[in-house]
């Protein structure tokens, strides 16, 4: 079997004694969508965050391509190819909608600091070549009429949008989207279902998604993993998923025994 694209193998975590994520192993080949679910506090940003250096796993191992990814800084991880969304948007409300896709495609330029500083000729194709990016970027995500709006002034769903469009900026392989349904209404969903198919098979991306919307996570991944207490308690299909006893019981709860 070829090497998985994206791999976490027995990777845990703890603070204060607390296991935060207790080995977390996930498989990803090129191109897979899957889903990461679990009730509130079962881990599953705490992975992200794993995943993408914000944090240092006490063991355990995290590859891009048969590549370690441990030890690195988020920046140095984001240039390897793994990019993310967050669960709290995190856009530069003061910048427009076009520069804040810009600044992330600052990640893949050519030019170094010197060129930079004396504006050299390497400087200005560079220039140009990240705002046509950008605009085929805002274009693919549907934003290009709003390229020049402040974000601050996007419709909460657009801003969602605008945050998947600064994460493809730095051309990922590996897309991690932090709960992006999160406080869009019924008809945004949808369209958000829409837009992770697309950019999927337009920037073949493989992606793995958190997000409390059971309905959307069925209906657009392909294999879900579901967290507990910071444990693996269920790996497989949606359908699988479904009717696992133990996912049920994380959701749930115990079912209340019949009386006497």
């Amino acid at each position: 079997m070829s090497t998985p694209l994206f791999e976490t193998r027995n990777v845990s975590i703890a603070f204060g004694g607390l296991k935060a994520v207790d080995d977390f192993t996930l498989t990803m080949q090129r191109g897979d969508l899957q889903g990461l679910i679990g009730p509130n506090g079962a881990g599953k940003t705490t992975a992200f965050n794993l995943i993408t250096g914000v944090y240092q796993p006490d063991h355990g191992a995290i590859q891009l391509g048969g590549r370690s990814l441990l030890g690195l800084p988020p920046w140095k991880i984001a240039r390897e190819g793994v990019a993310r969304t967050f669960q709290n948007i995190r856009l530069f409300p003061d910048l427009s909608v076009l520069d804040n896709v810009r600044v992330a495609c600052h990640l893949r330029t050519k030019a170094n600091m010197f060129q930079m500083l004396m504006r050299t000729r390497q400087y200005y194709l560079d220039e140009a070549e990240l705002s046509a990016r950008s605009h085929q970027l805002l274009e693919a995500i549907d934003l290009q009429d709003r390229a020049d709006d402040l974000a601050r002034n996007l419709p909460y769903g657009d801003q969602r949008r605008l945050e998947i469009a600064r994460a493809l900026a730095t051309e990922p392989k590996v897309l991690l989207l932090d709960e992006p349904a999160a406080g869009m209404n019924p008809s945004e969903k949808q369209e958000l279902v829409i837009l992770i198919r697309s950019i999927r098979q337009r920037f073949g991306l493989t992606i793995l998604l958190i997000e409390h919307d059971m309905g959307l996570v069925m209906k657009v991944c392909e294999k879900i993993m579901v967290l507990d207490y910071g444990k693996t308690i269920a790996v497989g299909t949606p359908g699988e998923v479904q009717k696992n006893p133990d996912v049920v019981k994380a959701y749930l709860g115990e079912p209340a025994s019949a009386g006497p």
